[in-house]
Parts: structure tokens; C-alpha cells; sequence
């Protein structure tokens, strides 16, 4: 049969083909490959099988031949009488003195033996009188193995060394065989071949496991295949038995699989190819009907569905290609209303007016369907409703039965849909009725509006009822264009209004102050933004919650829109922060008038009292001013100005205004990069701690340090604390640095201890951030625990006003603190807010007074007046009092006229580094000790 190659252009033709192809073949190889791997294994297990039999015909061989020889002497030596023939063998008879120990061999052959084979073949046998037989394996390097036999009998002994041809039958032996015969130990003692210490190797690396075996091995890129078997000597008078090692190539054996191989692969070659001539002629009868109908595919794919398929196979193919037909006639009429519906589609999704939008839906669906009326009642809000009329000539629509209206709306929610034949009572449409046969009524689905479509058609209702599906398809798209006209107005107001107070949101800003910048770069006008941010909002939210809060922004929004003018935009960028934007200003006008003007009236209004439930609230404002284009020529450099400049001014106490310079950015840049490497340092233990003693003033001797923080910068050299504990503070970084501070005291603590010294307590600052955590105390727990150190230990000192914002939970820690035996202090007492009605309550242990009132209070009557109520307070609650800053001896006499329990300050030490404070500790330590 002749092949067609072009059937194979067919994808399917190719699939249909593999399938069949493997189909037939497959099973033929699978049964192919057993067949293989079964008489591959078959004849690898007859192989195995005869190369054990054929190593105990050696081995057997080999002990008949030295039992033929044993018994040759035996006879020899037990009938003297007779001739015996020595076969295999060569003999002499040893003669013995009186006391066994020389040798005097008699010879039985003209060959003379070495007097070393002699020796050591009767070396250690036993005493002269004892019958038996011996055989003894004798070696030396370099030379063959010698098989020597001792028979004794009657006081008689005779010796015969044993022929090497004899004993391993070399000529016997098969020449594609490998033999080596070894000892107990492994060694050879005789090989046919020279490659036989390879199989020895082998059989060595692997050990003997029984008396035979089997083990595989390569030789010059040969496999080989060998098996042992151990030949039983010890009944001829060995002391060991001997193995015999045969090989034999694997490819020896394996000939006979290679034949029947190259035979299965012609059989299953012919296989093949009656399979492919078998595939092919069924794939040629199949493809024909299928390219019909592939071609018949592609003309509906261009759209031409004029043309009908035609065969005549009388089987399935016919009958598809009639209900292709059929299809394809449905397709016409389908398409065409799949058009009209992508149309309304697209227009649905189009940019124009939503309301727009849905009156020409209604349009394209009413000529779509074919109906005289469609009619569009729909309530979207309790007191709007939308009613859509549509015909060929203008028609004007109306509800005159609002109650007919919702029930009818009341009774589609039963069902989908209704066909009547009359127009509905409540519905009023002029003269149209009287060209409409039925009417349909459908509930619209749309979101936040409840309402029904009305059709006008021109048949009677049950001709009406076959279209239905189609209708009520197309009526689905006016509930989707009045769902999608409410998304775009509802997502429009989520994207650029702010849903608490209504004002625009950040989104709206910058589209609208980028627009006001275009403008202002073609006219020559410039743009005011002032950034306005709430002073201490936080603590309405936190004292009185977020709902309070969120009223209290609400009544804001509306102040600062009534202060701005109509034309300028306000906006509420997130949280207290507000922005007020003035656009088109003459570039002649005075811009600093114009918005001082504005933020007048901001200051004057907001603040004003704002009563929320029982509380009355006020909010001070911080005010920021940059201007376009004079403070940046871009929108986000303006708001980072404006931002810039809210800052100076809240950091200014708030309550006031400032407008953008340029030293402002550079100060930012600058506090920035100085949070930025605070952290690295933190990370990388960048800070140092300094030590500044607290002196007795009773002895004078040294009675505890204060912890100083010390920051070298890589590249800045020296940052003081006044610069960079600020920027702590307002980043939120003060906490970790108190932690890190906390740790590296205590470590410090426990070296000191661990070197033999004792230190002084060492007091350290917290900060209100850090004392406010909720973990604070068992931090202090824990800290002292890593590094087992007892609470007297350290110090800890806190100011009044970490104290005085929460007084509950600041007692609450004080109290779990001095439970764990932690001194406590009041740092910079008399600079802070603490009432001293809450004094008495909290289980503090010292007051330190702070350097401003020390500074001058041997001069200053107010300042001395301070102190001296400071010490007696101290006194009276009994608590230790420390003055910080002492620098002069008038100031210590005066403080210690006065009663101050101790001192700190420059007069005594200045904060020293580690290296320092330690020498001054082991100075301290050596006073200590001459003092006792």
C-alpha cells in the first residue's frame, strides 16, 4: 500500500497515529523487554550454576589426585613387599637417630629433594612413634608452591614431594577458564593465568562468606564472573582447607541472549510496521469527515456561515456534521444579538455622564429586542426617582400610582419576571399603548435602587414569552449601567474625599494642586500651601478615645474650611494634619499678606473651646508656609518644605506659624541622617558610657556614679547629648537606647565583680518613653537576672514628668520596683509638674536637685529659697537628697550648711571613660580598706 505522507500534516492525523502506533507496539516491547530481562536471567542463573559445578569438579579432581597419592605411600609404607608405583609424586625415605633428631634420607628416586623441603615438611610433626599422614604446603618468594606428603606407619616415614602438573592438572583445564587455587589465608597457591591475582583482589576486597560463593569483578574492561568452592583437605591431613576461584567473561555466556535479542528486535520491527500501515489507513478513513468539519470551523470562524457541511459517511459524522449545521444557523441570529450586546457593553464602560449612559442603554436594548416602549422606573434615593422613556418618537412617561408602583415591585420578588396583556394601571405613557400586544415587567437589580424595566411589545404574550431569555439578558446590562453610574459617583468620593470630615483627602490634593502648579508655570502666579497640624491631639484621643477624637476633627475640618477662603482648597491629609492651599496669586501681590491673613483667623478660630459630651476641648495649631515657586519647583518639594516648616514651628512650642527658609532643610537633613546612624549605632554598639562620681557629704568618700551616654561619631568626632537625646526623643529611639544603656550597665557591674572589685551603685536615667512600656519592670528584672546582680546594684533615675502622665501606673511600677529592692530617684526635682500631694505616696528612695537652682545658690535668694524647702521636704519624708551640678566650694558649704546628703558635679569630678572610672573605683576600694 502506498503512503500519503500529506495525511501527517494534520495535528490530529499525528496524535491519532502516536496513539495507535503505541497502542500496538507498546504491549509488543513491554513482552519484548520481559522476555529479555527473563532468559537474561535465566541463562545468568544456568551460567552461575555451571560455574559452581564446574569449580567442585576441580576441587574434587584435585582431592582425588592427593588422595590417590596419599594412598600409594600408605601402601608403600604398609607392605614393603610390594612395588608400588609412585604416581604424581616423588619419594624418599627419611631415616632418624635414636633420638629422632638428624636425618639420614634414604632415596627411592635418583632425584634429590632440597634439604630445606625435608626439613620443614617434617618440622613440627609429632613425636616419632605417631602414625598418621601430613601434608604440608612449602613456599618461598619468587618460586612456585610445593606440596609436600608425610606419611608415617610402623615406625616407618616416607615423604614425597607431589608433582605441580600432576597436582593441578594444568592440561586438563579449559583455556577460557580463570583457576586459582588459594589457602585458608587467601593466598595463591597455583593460577592458570596471570590476570588470576585480579579475581583474588576482588575476592579478597569482598571476603569468603561460606564454603562457596558467587561475585562479579572487571578485568581490562571486562566483566567477569567467578564463584568459590572450598575443597575438604583436613581428612588427608591438612590443617586447612583450599578454595578454588573460577572465571569466566560475562560475555562468554551471554552470546546466546545477543542472538535471541537481534531475533525479538526483527519481530518487533515488522511489528512496527504493520502498525504504522494499519494506523495510517484508519487515520486516512477518519481524517476526511473531521477536515470537512475543521473547514466547515474556520469559515464560522471569518464569520461566513452561509455555507451548510455535507457528508455522507452514514455513521456519528454525518449526524455531527447535521448538528453542526443546525449550530451554525443558531450562531447567525446569535451574533448578531451578541453585537449589539458588546455595543452596550462598551458603552456601559465609556467615560460619559452615567445618567447619559443608561438612557441610551435603554435605547440599543429596546431596538435590540424589537419592542415598541421601554420604560425605566427605578427609586435610587428615598426622595429621587429616575424614570426613562424610550420609543422611536418622543414619549413622555410617568408613574401616576406610586403604591401600584412598589406593589408591584413587591410581587416580582416572587418571581423573575411577568407577561400581562394590558398596561399597568400606575404607569402612564401617552398614545403608545395602543400599538403594544403585551407588556413584561422585570425587577431591576441594581445596587441602592429598587425599581422595574417595562416592556412595550408588539406580540401577544405567548409569542412575547419564546423571546423572554433573550429580554431579560439584555435587561440584565441597564441594572449593571445603573449599579456601575452609582460606583463611579461612590468610588469617586472614596478615592478623593475624606469620609470623616468630607474634606479631600491626600489623593485630591495632589491632583489638584498639580493642576493649580501647571497654571501657575504658564501664567507667572504663584501657590501658597500651609500645612496645619493639631498640638497635643494626641491626648484627646488617648484620654477620651478615637470616637471623641474623630468628633472633635470633624468640628475642626469645619472651622478651618470657614476660616480659608471659597476659592482656596482645604484638604485633610490623615490623622490632626490639614493643609490649606492658595492658588493663582498675582506674582505682584504680597503672599505673605494674603496667608497671614488666613492663618490669623485660623489661630483666632480653631483654638476655641470644642464641647464633646461633658468635655471641653481645646487644640493650639502649627502652621508651615512654602510657596511655588520660590521654596520648590515641584509638588513634592513643596509639600516637604511646607512639612519642613509645620515642624519648626511645633518644635517652637506650637501655636503659631513659619514659613519655609532654606536652613530649615538643611536642620532636617541633618536630624535625619543623625536618627539614621543613631540606630547603626545601636546596632553596632557605637555608644560609650561615661561615669560621674556622687561624693558623700558627711565623709567625702565616693558613694555611687550617675551613667552618662557618650556618642563619638565615625566621622562627626564628638556629639553631645544636648544634640542628639532630643533626636532620640522625637524619633521613639530613647526607649532602645535606655535598654541598651540598662544592658551594657549591668555588664559592665558584673566584669567589675568578676576582676574583684566592688563597684559603687550606679544610677541610670529612664526616660518617659522607656518607663511608660509596659515591660519596663521586668526588663529591670530580667536584666538584673542575665547578669546575676543584686537590686542594690543600681539606681534608676526618672523624671518628674514620665512620672506625672500616667500617676497609677507609675505607681504601680515604682511599687514593683522598690519590691525588688531597686533604689529609686527623682531626677531634675523642682523642674517638673509632679504635685506634691502625690510625693508622699510614691516609694521613691532620693530627691536630686537639678543644676539650675545649685547654679547660683550662694548668690541668688530665690534659688537658695528653692533648695532650702527641697532639702526640708527631703528630710521630712526621709528621703536622701543629691545636688547635681555643684562646681564651686561656696556652693558646697552653703549645701552642706543646709543638710544635702551628697554631691555631684564638676567641683569633685568631671564624667569620666571606663579606663579612668575604674582607677578611680580601685582608689576607692584601697580607702575603703585603710579606713577599716
Amino acid at each position: 500500500m502506498r503512503i500519503n505522507f500529506r495525511t501527517f500534516n494534520s495535528r490530529f492525523a499525528r496524535r491519532l497515529f502516536s496513539f495507535l502506533f503505541l497502542a500496538i507496539t507498546l504491549p509488543v516491547l513491554v513482552l519484548a523487554s520481559i522476555t529479555l530481562l527473563q532468559v537474561s536471567d535465566q541463562l545468568t542463573a544456568q551460567h552461575r550454576d555451571q560455574l559452581h559445578k564446574d569449580a567442585k569438579h576441580i576441587g574434587m579432581s584435585l582431592f582425588d589426585r592427593l588422595q590417590r597419592v596419599v594412598g600409594d605411600m600408605q601402601l608403600a609404607v604398609l607392605h614393603p613387599e610390594l612395588t608400588v608405583t609412585a604416581s604424581g609424586a616423588t619419594w624418599f625415605r627419611p631415616a632418624f637417630d635414636s633420638d629422632g633428631s638428624s636425618l639420614n634420607p634414604l632415596w627411592l628416586e635418583p632425584e634429590v629433594p632440597a634439604p630445606w623441603m625435608l626439613r620443614e615438611s617434617l618440622q613440627a610433626l609429632p613425636v616419632a612413634q605417631s602414625d598418621g599422614v601430613w601434608v604440608r604446603m612449602l613456599q618461598r618468594s619468587g618460586e612456585p608452591s610445593i606440596v609436600m606428603v608425610v606419611v608415617r606407619s610402623r615406625g616407618e616415614t616416607l615423604v614425597a614431594r607431589v608433582s605441580q602438573d600432576y597436582l593441578w592438572g594444568a592440561e586438563q583445564l579449559a583455556e577460557n577458564q580463570l583457576i586459582c587455587i588459594i589457602d585458608a589465608k587467601s593466598a595463591p597457591l597455583f593460577c592458570n593465568q596471570s590476570s588470576g591475582q585480579v579475581s583474588l583482589q576482588a575476592l579478597a576486597a569482598r571476603g569468603l562468606e561460606g564454603a562457596s560463593g558467587y561475585f562479579t569483578w572487571r578485568d581490562a574492561g571486562r566483566d567477569m564472573r567467578s564463584v568459590y568452592w572450598e575443597v575438604f583437605l583436613r581428612g588427608l591431613g591438612m590443617s586447612d582447607n583450599w578454595t578454588v576461584v573460577l572465571s569466566e567473561p560475562q560475555h562468554s555466556f551471554f552470546a546466546p541472549s545477543g542472538r535471541f535479542g537481534f531475533s525479538m528486535a526483527v519481530i518487533i520491527l515488522i511489528s512496527m510496521l504493520a502498525a504504522l500501515m494499519f494506523s495510517i489507513r484508519h487515520i486516512r478513513r477518519v481524517l476526511r469527515p473531521l477536515d470537512m468539519l475543521r473547514r466547515a470551523t474556520a469559515r464560522v470562524g471569518d464569520g461566513r456561515l452561509d455555507k451548510p457541511v455535507v457528508v455522507n459517511s452514514g455513521d456519528e459524522f454525518e449526524e455531527l456534521a447535521d448538528s453542526f449545521n443546525g449550530m451554525m444557523g443558531k450562531l447567525a441570529l446569535q451574533f448578531h444579538q451578541l453585537e449589539a450586546l458588546a455595543d452596550i457593553d462598551r458603552l456601559i464602560l465609556s467615560a460619559m455622564d452615567p445618567d447619559l449612559v443608561v438612557s441610551q442603554v435603554a435605547e440599543r436594548i429596546r431596538q435590540l429586542l424589537g419592542s415598541e416602549l421601554l420604560v425605566i422606573v427605578a427609586e435610587q434615593h428615598a426622595e429621587q426617582q429616575l424614570i426613562i422613556g424610550v420609543a422611536d418618537s418622543p414619549v413622555e412617561v410617568a408613574v401616576i400610582d406610586p403604591e401600584g408602583f412598589n406593589q408591584a415591585i413587591e410581587q416580582l420578588k416572587q418571581q423573575s419576571e411577568m407577561l400581562v396583556p394590558q398596561r399597568p394601571a400606575w404607569l402612564s405613557c401617552s398614545s403608545f399603548a395602543q400599538d403594544v400586544s403585551s407588556w413584561t415587567l422585570v425587577p431591576l437589580q441594581a445596587r441602592n435602587a429598587k425599581g422595574l424595566v417595562v416592556l412595550g411589545n408588539r406580540q401577544s404574550c405567548s409569542v412575547a414569552a419564546l423571546h423572554l431569555p433573550a429580554a431579560l439578558q439584555s435587561i440584565r446590562r441597564i441594572s449593571i449601567a445603573l449599579t456601575r453610574a452609582h460606583w463611579q459617583a461612590e468610588l469617586y468620593q472614596q478615592a478623593h474625599y475624606d469620609e470623616l470630615t468630607g474634606l479631600p483627602n491626600r489623593s485630591a490634593l495632589k491632583i489638584k494642586l498639580t493642576e493649580a502648579l501647571a497654571r501657575s508655570s504658564q501664567d507667572g502666579t504663584r501657590v501658597a500651601v500651609m500645612f496645619i497640624d493639631l498640638d497635643r491631639f494626641k491626648l484627646i484621643n488617648d484620654a477620651l478615645g478615637h470616637a471623641a477624637g474623630d468628633e472633635y476633627l470633624r468640628q475642626i475640618a469645619a472651622r478651618i474650611r470657614q476660616c480659608a477662603p471659597p476659592s482656596d482648597l482645604v484638604a485633610r491629609l490623615g490623622g490632626d494634619e490639614f493643609t490649606v492651599a492658595m492658588s493663582d496669586i498675582p506674582g505682584t501681590a504680597d503672599v505673605s499678606v494674603m496667608v497671614e491673613g488666613v492663618i490669623n483667623r485660623l489661630l483666632e478660630v480653631v483654638p476655641q473651646p470644642v464641647l464633646i459630651g461633658l468635655h471641653e476641648l481645646r487644640s493650639t495649631l502649627s502652621i508651615g508656609v512654602a510657596v511655588f515657586p520660590d521654596d520648590g519647583k515641584s509638588l513634592d518639594d513643596l509639600m516637604k518644605q511646607a512639612d519642613t516648616a509645620m515642624y519648626q514651628s511645633k518644635r517652637r512650642g506650637g501655636n503659631g506659624h513659619h514659613f519655609f527658609v532654606k536652613d530649615m532643610h538643611v536642620a532636617a537633613q541633618q536630624r535625619m541622617e543623625l536618627e539614621s546612624d543613631m540606630r547603626h549605632a545601636l546596632e553596632t554598639d557605637g555608644f560609650e558610657l561615661y561615669y560621674q562620681p556622687q561624693m558623700s557629704a558627711e565623709t567625702g568618700a565616693m558613694i555611687g556614679a550617675e551613667v552618662l551616654l557618650r556618642w563619638q561619631h565615625p566621622t562627626r568626632g564628638n556629639i553631645s547629648p544636648g544634640i542628639f537625646i532630643p533626636i532620640a526623643e522625637e524619633s521613639m529611639l530613647i526607649a532602645e537606647i535606655d535598654r541598651w544603656v540598662l544592658d551594657a550597665a549591668c555588664r559592665q557591674i558584673r566584669i567589675w565583680l568578676d576582676e574583684g572589685l566592688n563597684p559603687v551603685p550606679l544610677s541610670i536615667n529612664i526616660s518617659a518613653a522607656h518607663f511608660q512600656q509596659p515591660t519596663f519592670v521586668g526588663r529591670v528584672r530580667n536584666s538584673l537576672a542575665d547578669y546575676q546582680l543584686g537590686p542594690q546594684r543600681i539606681e534608676l533615675e526618672i523624671t518628674e514628668g514620665a512620672l506625672i502622665s500616667d500617676l497609677s501606673y507609675a505607681l504601680q511600677s515604682l511599687q514593683g520596683l522598690h519590691d525588688e529592692g531597686v533604689k529609686l530617684a527623682i531626677d531634675d526635682f523642682g523642674t517638673g509638674y509632679c504635685s506634691l500631694g502625690y510625693l508622699k505616696d510614691m516609694p521613691i528612695d532620693k530627691l536630686k536637685i537639678d543644676q539650675s537652682f545649685i547654679r547660683d545658690v550662694d548668690r541668688s535668694g530665690r534659688d537658695a529659697a528653692i533648695v532650702e524647702v527641697i532639702l526640708q521636704l527631703s528630710r521630712r519624708l526621709g528621703l536622701e537628697c543629691v545636688a547635681e551640678g555643684v562646681e564651686t566650694e561656696a556652693e558646697r558649704l552653703w549645701l552642706h550648711e543646709n543638710g544635702c546628703d551628697a554631691y555631684q558635679g564638676y567641683l569633685f569630678h568631671r564624667p569620666m571613660a571606663l579606663s579612668d572610672f575604674r582607677v578611680l573605683l580601685i582608689r576607692h576600694a584601697s580607702d575603703l580598706e585603710l579606713t577599716d
